[in-house]
């Protein structure tokens, strides 16, 4: 049987990881999955003992979505990942599942990325959502968001559907994308990011630049709760730095410096700037290690996908 690993991070969340867990059981097939469900606060009290295939893991301080979603591929035990969000609910006689793990097994080189249904702001039925989204395009410099200077380089903004069951996108999104296991540890996945932000952006150029493609598929929905505040705080400069670390390690310096010279040079820039000077040696490592095993850049992506040029 071809089974899948399901890796739910949560931080805060209240009754949401219950309620995301239980709807996969209702959904799909229990013998089909695990769940790796990583508590970001270990002073909230979970017992998922109900569920059977859920392994629990309760970090003892905040790592930060990317990183615990790092660590729970890294500890799945089945060869092919589905990463979710603990505030997720899934469509009955979908056979949602089954369709995931199909996809990931027919390309190993492929990043999967599903419908994001909107839930939230006013509802939570599956069948009436906000809207839905099919995965995203790249910017790479956007004057739009100037009171989210985080936001400005680099960044995956939400796609409409296009024709076709699946077909390429140039970014995963949405908290909803499968791997196989050994493609993303090859790729470094996640390694090295904080908190949250241009993990989505990071992991698709990779996958590209080392021969790779995303793609959406269009049968499969999962409903994304969303909400005006998130249930934790960022700091801003985290989101910085994971920005000028993607630049710094798979980008050509011409473009990096070019991209980084668009940022705001305010406080959190600095502070950004002082993480990257302090993981240095771990940067020209990785750096190293990308060039090693790319055969495309940043220029075959844009030509590849109509992306403009700073």
């Amino acid at each position: 049987m071809k089974q899948i690993s399901i890796v739910m991070p949560f931080l805060n969340e209240k009754d949401w990881p219950y309620r995301t867990i239980q709807s996969i059981y209702d959904t799909a097939d229990e013998n089909l999955f695990e769940i790796i469900a990583i508590n970001e606060n270990p002073k909230d009290i979970y017992d998922f003992s109900k569920f059977p295939e859920v392994r629990y893991i309760k970090n003892d301080e905040r790592l930060g979505v990317d990183a615990c979603r790092q660590k729970g591929v890294e500890l799945s035990k089945f060869p092919n990942c589905l990463i979710i969000d603990a505030h997720e609910l899934f469509y009955p006689n979908s056979n949602w599942l089954n369709k995931v793990v199909d996809s990931v097994e027919k390309e190993e080189k492929t990043l999967w990325c599903f419908v994001c249904s909107t839930i939230g702001y006013g509802t939570e039925d599956i069948y009436k959502t906000k809207g839905d989204y099919y995965g995203a395009d790249l910017k790479l410099y956007t004057e739009k968001e100037k009171d989210r200077p985080a936001r400005q380089i680099v960044e995956a903004v939400w796609s409409s559907r296009k024709e076709g069951l699946e077909y390429p996108i140039q970014v995963i999104l949405g908290a909803n994308y499968a791997f196989k296991k050994e493609r993303f540890l090859y790729l470094h996945g996640l390694k090295n990011l904080k908190s949250w932000g241009t993990s989505e952006p990071f992991l698709s150029l990779k996958n590209f630049f080392a021969g790779g493609t995303s793609k959406i598929r269009t049968d499969v929905k999962m409903a994304h709760y969303f909400r005006d505040n998130a249930p934790y705080s960022t700091h801003i400069a985290d989101l910085v730095f994971n920005k000028i670390y993607l630049l710094k390690t798979i980008f050509p310096k011409e473009l990096e410096n070019k991209l980084i010279a668009h940022t705001p040079k305010d406080s959190n820039f600095k502070r950004a700037m002082e993480l990257i000077e302090q993981n240095k040696e771990e940067i020209e490592k990785e750096k190293k290690y990308y060039k090693s095993i790319f055969t495309r850049n940043i220029y075959d992506f844009c030509k590849e996908f109509n992306v403009e040029m700073p």
